[in-house]
């Protein structure tokens, strides 16, 4: 595989289709995240054929307009339903919570099969099959079990669903298999939970010792203005030690935890890709977290540079004496400075860190047998339709672009 690093242009294509969405309250963006995914889709070569990404924004539109439909008067029914039966109320948000979950799982099936009917590779159409409603069921049943584990089932959560979006994708009238497994990405993730949640997980077993396994009363009192019922932690346990002790914890765990997550997920993305297959045709990936960890990086470094150009900026504002009864030549260029600052720094995130692990997943990844990929036939299934991604981008799981196969 190989993927074009040649990017002119990438970053006009993003600061453009950023500032139309804002200009147009959000509605452009569907016609710039098919922009992205063509100029993605048509960089990436797999043994010499680039692939073709034929989806349009009006589909990514009408399908947003549709899901809204479905969206906003089940938002209404669940919040007249907490009103109408006040005992259902403090079940309402719990209810939300796992609804959206199962729908969000829902929408990125959907959604993935979206983006394979609308990929073309030497004119074979990719898809999916599967069943959408099956998938939230596994990823819900796989999340139970995670949160019963305190997060030990993650891994292996994470391998079932992929041989699932594997074992239902289709290369014309081909089918992919994936033999992943969580046990390839448990030692990853077990460094991960370790460095994150060893500390905290010590410190409440030490703290249950102390207390000879029973909470102190007044650990917890009830919440100022809050409702019947509402309750916090009770703010005098801060000033202990074991308050200072958390808040350590916290400021040590949380930044190697972020440190951590490139490495986890450069880790998992070799692991799924080494796991996939078509027939005698199988990936291999040579990625290495380093790869991962430059594109962040280097993101870091632009963002201070432009942080800090405004800082230049801000500080001529205060040195340069204004017009009597005016501003300074240099306070007009505040504003769009300011206006501009938020759309600049995403524009640059697409253009170092999105397209740079893109590049480095793609450029990584080799087919072994690829004589199997001329034995590949084209199907007669059809595009679909293609309001299957409108629920993920109206629940916000959908973006723009998935770095990985």
């Amino acid at each position: 595989m190989t993927f074009d690093k040649r990017l002119g242009g990438l970053f006009g294509l993003a600061l453009k289709g950023l500032l139309l969405s804002l200009a147009t309250f959000g509605i452009y963006r569907f016609w710039y995240i098919t922009d992205l995914r063509r100029f993605f889709w048509e960089r990436t070569q797999v043994d010499g054929s680039p692939a073709e990404y034929t989806g349009t924004g009006k589909e990514l539109f009408l399908g947003f307009l549709v899901a809204l439909a479905i969206l906003v008067p089940t938002y209404i029914a669940v919040f007249a339903l907490s009103l109408v039966v006040p005992a259902l109320a403090p079940f309402s948000s719990v209810v939300s919570i796992v609804a959206l979950y199962l729908l969000g799982q829902f929408a990125l099936f959907r959604g993935r099969r979206y983006r394979a009917m609308r990929t073309l590779w030497r004119g074979i159409r990719l898809g999916q099959d599967g069943s959408g409603l099956v998938y939230a069921a596994r990823a819900g049943g796989w999340m139970l079990l995670t949160l019963c584990t305190a997060g030990l089932a993650f891994p292996f959560m994470r391998a079932s669903l992929e041989r699932y979006r594997i074992n239902h994708t289709l290369i014309g009238t081909s089918r992919m298999q994936s033999t992943a497994r969580g046990r390839s990405i448990l030692g990853p993730w077990l460094l991960l939970y370790v460095v994150g949640l060893g500390p905290l997980i010590a410190l409440g077993i030490a703290f249950l010792v102390a207390s000879d396994f029973s909470l102190p009363q007044n650990l917890f009192v009830p919440k100022p203005g809050g409702k019947a019922g509402q309750t916090i932690v009770n703010p005098a346990y801060a000033a202990l030690q074991l308050g200072l002790t958390l808040k350590m914890l916290a400021t040590v765990c949380v930044p190697a935890v972020l440190l951590l997550i490139p490495y986890y997920r450069a880790r998992e993305a070799r692991a799924f890709i080494d796991a996939a297959s078509l027939g005698r045709a199988r990936l291999r990936s040579t990625l290495r977290a380093r790869q991962f960890y430059g594109p962040y990086l280097l993101y870091m470094l632009s963002v201070a540079g432009v942080l800090l150009g405004l800082g230049l900026l801000v500080a001529s504002f205060f040195v340069a004496k204004p017009a009597p009864g005016g501003f300074g030549p240099s306070s007009l260029l505040l504003i769009p400075a300011y206006l501009g600052l938020m759309p600049l720094l995403v524009a640059l995130y697409v253009r170092v860190v999105q397209a740079k692990l893109w590049a480095a997943v793609a450029t990584s990844t080799a087919v072994t047998d690829p004589e199997v990929l001329h034995e590949v036939v084209a199907s007669a299934r059809k595009a679909g339709s293609g309001l299957q991604e409108g629920l993920a981008d109206a629940l916000d799981v959908g973006g723009a672009l998935q770095v990985g196969f």
